[in-house]
């Protein structure tokens, strides 16, 4: 066990009552300290006019704050030239906006109208985010953040107040937005996490926040006015859950999280932070299989390169009912937000009448040879429109994928694409920003999925492989039934060949290629999938470590050369001496 949890502090005295706020998980973290408010800045009056014998000294004003405020970019470049190339990034292209020329002029002008030096960047700043902000990408939206961050800290410098940096060492810094210099600051004074009222997951704060490992909470309304210089702060960064003067209760519960978490990362050491590369250089990316939003937190700490597969279905099981849109997109929501900026790929509601009997045949002998998956949502496209609307929806961070179930033909690719259209139109006639490129791609879960991936690959954007159907429908098996169990097998000849068929159509159309299924996290089958060419591994999250584990210490020229002798055998039993391991 781990006891270096720093212990929390009560001030008896003040017997403060407990709150808890609610925001979205910008950067992941745990951590808790005394809070330091930075008070926002005061607006500025749109008709604020000057005389015309100071519009000289209104343009120096400019000059002079245009110039201090480029000295600090500067200066904050310096402190991150040894980070991370995105760190440095970040700070160029907000410096880019303070040295251009043409931009700047409009400014100026404005003053020789006699519109004070506040006034005119106010109007010229806002010209130019109202103008982000009529854009239908989501994304350029949320760059009208990283404008307006910039339009308050140069009023912040022409009117000469500075933030001192120091007073959020071992504190947290509360602010109604942050600008990335500010986190470079209040980085290097010590800061243990941020909580803003403003912001977006995207935002170059965030970014930075996450780039620095520190935690951060963003869309906290009133944060400013509602927490209080000194109060005691728990920051959550995986739920986004504020904790305002903990009770000794949630005191006693952050410890024994904060434990956890620390454990967890003493255990990985450096292995989460690292890429799951072959020791001759290629890449696979190591996803999550997501059952439940507290997943999320494993996969993070873990080191998750994103979700490879949300078992929608299990809002449906955990209610006994069609979720609405409404509840979908919530929860979708959450897990988008948690992880971002890795995507997460939602797999539409795989139900049949063994999970789900409303709307279902009353008597079906064989479900998962019957009414379920895709074809259960072409028959109630009332009940897959509010699902593809949820799904885009939360898609405008473009981090979402939409994965369909249990696909024989295209024709349901098809009648899927057209149902996506119409809710996109819907979408788009309330004027509910959504990823128009939301990335489409289908499980392959059954031969005729497998047989016909090199005729469907163009129309879609990745495959998924789920090798716990696909063994069973190919090798006509039902995997609970306990008398054929023993054949049931995912390392049989014909199941690998239909793995490397599908691989082989996906990377010659150059799309993702990943297994989600149980074959995924076999200890015996890792250099295999590697070697038929799978891109994409994607197991619950507390078996991440092991498998990328079991990655670096893989060749993958090696894996090529033990996949093509394996596609030689014609029998399980050889393949599975070929693999040097038995059944137990």
């Amino acid at each position: 066990m781990i006891n270096n949890v720093k212990k929390i502090e009560f001030n008896n005295k003040t017997k403060a009552t407990q709150s808890i706020l609610r925001g979205i998980p910008s950067s992941p973290g745990l951590v808790h300290g005394k809070a330091v408010v930075l008070e926002p800045e005061s607006i500025i009056l749109p008709d604020e006019k000057i005389e015309t014998k100071n519009i000289h000294e209104e343009l120096d004003r400019l000059e002079t704050a245009i110039r201090d405020l480029i000295q600090e970019f500067v200066h904050a470049l310096s402190k991150v030239k040894d980070d991370a190339k995105n760190v440095a990034s970040v700070l160029e292209s907000d410096l880019m906006i303070l040295t251009d020329e043409t931009f700047l002029k409009k400014i100026r002008n404005k003053i020789e109208e006699c519109f004070s030096a506040e006034n005119a960047i106010v109007q010229e700043f806002d010209h130019q985010i109202h103008f982000l902000l009529k854009s239908n990408d989501h994304i350029l939206r949320e760059r009208a953040n990283e404008l307006d961050h910039i339009k308050e800290r140069l009023i912040s410098v022409l009117r000469n107040r500075c933030i001192f940096y120091g007073s959020g060492k071992n504190s947290i810094v509360i602010a109604q937005s942050l600008t990335p210099t500010d986190i470079v600051n209040f980085k290097e004074a010590g800061a243990l996490g941020f909580i803003t009222e403003v912001g977006g997951i995207t935002s170059h704060s965030s970014i930075l926040a996450r780039s620095y490992e520190i935690p951060e909470v963003i869309g906290i309304k009133e944060a400013t006015s509602i927490i209080k210089d000194n109060d005691k702060i728990i920051l959550d960064g995986y739920t986004g859950s504020i904790t305002v003067n903990p009770t000794k209760k949630s005191v006693s519960a952050y410890v024994a999280k904060k434990q956890k978490e620390q454990e967890h990362k003493k255990q990985l050491g450096e292995l989460a932070k690292l890429k799951a590369v072959t020791t001759d250089g290629k890449q696979i990316r190591l996803m999550a299989n997501i059952n439940v939003s507290e997943d999320i937190e494993t996969a993070l700490i873990y080191g998750a390169e994103g979700v490879g597969l949300v078992r929608s279905e299990q809002l449906i099981i955990s209610k006994n009912s069609i979720p609405s849109e409404e509840e979908q997109f919530n929860w979708f929501k959450s897990l988008a937000d948690s992880i971002f900026p890795e995507f997460v790929t939602i797999r539409a509601f795989d139900i049949g009448s063994d999970k789900y009997s409303e709307g279902m045949p009353k008597h079906e002998q064989n479900p998962a040879l019957g009414f379920r998956g895709i074809r259960f949502l072409l028959h109630r496209v009332d009940i897959f429109k509010e699902q593809i609307r949820a799904i885009l929806r939360v898609s405008k961070n473009k981090n979402i994928r939409l994965m369909l179930p249990l696909i024989t033909c295209y024709n349901e690719i098809e009648k899927t694409k057209k149902i996506i259209e119409e809710c996109k139109k819907e979408l788009s006639k309330e004027n509910i920003p959504f990823d128009n490129n939301l990335p489409l791609g289908i499980m392959i879960e059954t031969p005729a999925a497998a047989i016909l991936s090199e005729k469907i690959a163009p129309f879609i954007d990745f495959f998924s492989i789920g090798t716990n159907d696909l063994t069973q429908y190919t090798l006509a098996v039902d995997r609970t039934n306990e008398y054929v169990s023993s054949i049931y097998d995912s390392f049989h000849p014909t199941v690998l060949s239909l793995i490397k068929l599908t691989s082989d159509a996906a990377n010659k159309h150059n799309i993702p290629v990943s297994v989600c299924g149980e074959l995924a996290g076999h200890a015996a089958a890792t250099s295999l999938l590697i070697g038929l060419g799978i891109t994409e591994l994607s197991v619950s999250p507390s078996m991440l470590l092991e498998l990328k584990k079991r990655v670096r210490e893989t060749s993958y020229q090696d894996s090529k050369k033990l996949a093509d002798e394996i596609l030689k055998i014609a029998n399980c039993e050889d393949v599975r001496q070929k693999l040097s391991f038995t059944n137990e």
